[in-house]
């Protein structure tokens, strides 16, 4: 027993169905459309049945069908004298659908009496309550309408809407009677459930009837009102997470928000479908549908492994290898016209993988429920949605009238769950974002200090210096500082904290204030300072070289790990140093060198060195040593154009005059 689940109950349930596979919402909008429903609430929403005018001329026990289609191809079942005796009779006008694997063709026919109260030219109302058919209606052997296309040529017609047939001039009067013939073809699909179908045939006058479904159109409109806007707030809810993502980058919440994307897109074409104000052809709506059905269970898996953090692959595969089934197996049954093995298996498959898809993400979730304590509220609700499949695959209740209002029981157990993750994740990216924010805060403050502590070189006298910043990210780890003396020298610290971003910028600050406290102008001992100090101080190393120009050209150089310096484009050879920060009695040794007046020193960082092109190949030394005499921004900028992956610092001094400032 869970001790915390009893208090949080209430909300676990708020998130019910939110990552439900949506494979349940399909198997509803099958079940709701091609089983028997009763009269007035088919497909469609409320048919003419509402209206009172069902059955209206009518002769129930005339109504009968037949399998197949009339054999001779002259539609000779159509006409009134056709004797149709030794045809069953469709009790209540229901009849069973064709068998699989029979050709889906068959006829049903009806005596009816105008209404002697018919007022006007006199039409026939056909009100069908089956997910996709193509038909043809006749009346006294005459061909008066038709929905979709026969085969071999077949258009289907989903989700078909109650259609108005004017009669022929002439043909009803009131009082007389009619011989209705309905033709009708069953895709394969259709077929596999065995189940039965209806339809309500009305005649009456042409206004009165035409008057009748636009009312009852109206009136399903207002009843599935709600539904539309509860689907319409979702997609809102999930754009508003989309944002949240792009503010904060977390995963789970990109996963969250592209299912509520994904699932108001899914209910709306089938709900838009069915109140006759979204007209695809049947292939596209079946592609659509079946690709958001795909899209969305791909999400459920992905946002189940990636809020619970878990590592069975090969579970999560069987959820895929589940949810791709079920949908192949559904889009070619579906778009299938004449049956074969592969449409017969498609739904006792398809079924077989639901129950993989549910068992998997049941199993997982009761798993999380006692071994991940952060999304253990989580976890419940997606525990439960194994259970709410079963229930409507047992056939319970998906929806409700409460006065004029149609409530899909699903749609609003979507709606409350997505405000309820709403809130959660929302108040998750809102802090993440929050915190991401106060980063940009101190790394915008510690860029400002690394501005000014490393501020960019200007000449001095005797030397002209050139020099380039670039870090990697907001602040960097490398570091540079001129410093001229008194006797007209010049002191160049140039050097590379290991690691980037604001770990290494602190680094940085507190070598450049511990420069400022150094009492040497020697470059040998400077290193020695600052190694001391920074000796188990820092978690990394640091790389630096220390240079002294004398006005009259006498260069002292010391080096802890740095590449070295470059003179008119050589290599200069100095000696060898550890890096700062790695033993506390490092000693280092100092190499002297003369340049005359016009002669260039660069200086650069690993950072140009290490620069990687996308194939993964170093721009390295040798490509380095061919730009070393070159400026410092052309240097940086190769580097950069090359594949920038470091810190980049390029600093270069150019010797101008021999003469000594101080016997000036």
């Amino acid at each position: 027993m869970l001790p915390c689940l009893p208090r949080n109950l209430r909300i676990a349930l708020l998130v019910l169905f939110v990552c439900c596979p949506l494979q349940v919402k399909a198997a509803a909008s099958a079940e709701r459309g091609i089983s028997v429903q009763p009269r007035g609430k088919g497909p469609g929403g409320a048919h003419l049945a509402t209206s009172g005018l069902y059955g209206r001329g009518i002769l129930l026990s005339s109504v009968r069908y037949h399998f197949g289609d009339d054999p001779d191809g002259k539609l000779g079942w159509a006409d009134p004298g056709f004797d149709d005796q030794s045809w069953p009779v469709a009790e209540q006008v229901r009849w069973p659908m064709p068998a699989f694997n029979s050709d889906g063709f068959m006829w049903v026919r009806a005596r009816m009496t105008v209404p002697g109260d018919a007022a006007g030219p006199i039409a026939l109302c056909l009100s069908q309550d089956t997910f996709s058919i193509a038909d043809e209606v006749f009346v006294n052997g005459k061909q008066v309408g038709h929905q979709g296309s026969l085969p071999p040529q077949s258009e289907l017609i989903l989700f078909p809407q109650d259609a108005v047939f004017d009669l022929p001039a002439g043909m009803a009067a009131p009082g007389t009677t009619l011989e209705v013939a309905f033709r009708a073809w069953y895709p394969p699909f259709i077929r596999t459930f065995g189940w039965f179908d209806f339809a309500d045939f009305i005649l009456d006058g042409n206004r009165n009837l035409k008057l009748a479904v636009h009312a009852d159109r109206a009136t399903t409109l207002l009843e599935w009102g709600p539904t539309l806007a509860l689907n319409v707030l979702i997609g809102i809810m999930g754009l508003g997470l989309l944002a949240f993502w792009r503010w904060t980058g977390t995963r789970e919440i990109l996963l969250c928000s592209a299912m509520l994307i994904v699932f108001p897109l899914f209910q709306l074409l089938h709900d838009l479908g069915v109140l006759g104000l979204l007209t695809l052809s049947f292939e596209l709506n079946t592609v659509i549908y079946i690709f958001l059905q795909a899209a969305g269970m791909a999400v459920t898996v992905e946002f189940i492994w990636e809020v619970h953090g878990l590592r069975a692959l090969w579970l999560k595969r069987l959820a895929q290898a589940a949810l791709v089934v079920f949908n192949v197996g559904g889009l070619f049954g579906q778009l299938a016209t004449t049956p074969s093995t592969f449409d017969r298996l498609s739904i006792p498959v398809g079924m077989l993988a639901v129950a993989v898809f549910d068992v998997v993400t049941f199993g997982v979730n009761v798993w999380s429920i006692f071994n991940r304590r952060r999304t253990r509220l989580i976890a419940a609700a997606l525990a439960l949605i194994p259970c709410a499949s079963s229930m409507l695959w047992l056939g319970s209740a998906i929806g409700g009238n409460f006065g004029v209002i149609h409530i899909e029981y699903l749609d609003l157990a979507f709606f409350v769950s997505a405000l309820a993750l709403f809130i959660m994740l929302g108040q998750s990216g809102w802090q993440a974002w929050r915190a991401r924010d106060e980063l940009r805060v101190e790394f915008e403050a510690a860029r400002e200090l690394q501005e000014q502590l490393i501020a960019p070189a200007v000449s001095v006298p005797g030397f002209n210096i050139e020099s380039v910043y670039a870090p990697a990210k907001q602040v960097g780890g490398d570091f540079f500082r001129i410093m001229p003396e008194q006797d007209g020298s010049v002191l160049i610290v140039v050097g590379d904290v290991s690691g980037k971003g604001l770990k290494a910028a602190m680094t940085v600050s507190a070598i450049m204030v511990t420069l400022r406290g150094c009492p040497s102008h020697r470059p040998a001992e400077i290193l020695a300072y600052l190694n001391q100090v920074l000796f188990g101080q820092v978690s990394g190393f640091v790389t630096c070289c220390v240079t002294r120009i004398t006005p009259d050209g006498v260069i002292t150089l010391a080096n802890a790990g740095n590449p070295a310096p470059y003179r008119n484009g050589e290599e200069m050879v100095v000696e060898p140093g550890l890096p700062l920060g790695m033993l506390a009695d490092t000693r280092y040794r100092e190499t002297r060198y003369q340049i005359a007046p016009g002669d260039r020193l660069t200086f650069v960082s690993d950072g140009v060195v290490e620069a990687t092109n996308p194939q993964g190949e170093l721009y390295g030394f040798e490509r380095t040593l061919a730009v070393s005499n070159q400026p410092a921004n052309a240097i940086a900028e190769a580097a950069r154009q090359f594949g920038q992956e470091d810190d980049i610092t390029v600093l270069s001094v150019t010797r101008t005059v021999g003469l000594n400032p101080a016997l000036a």
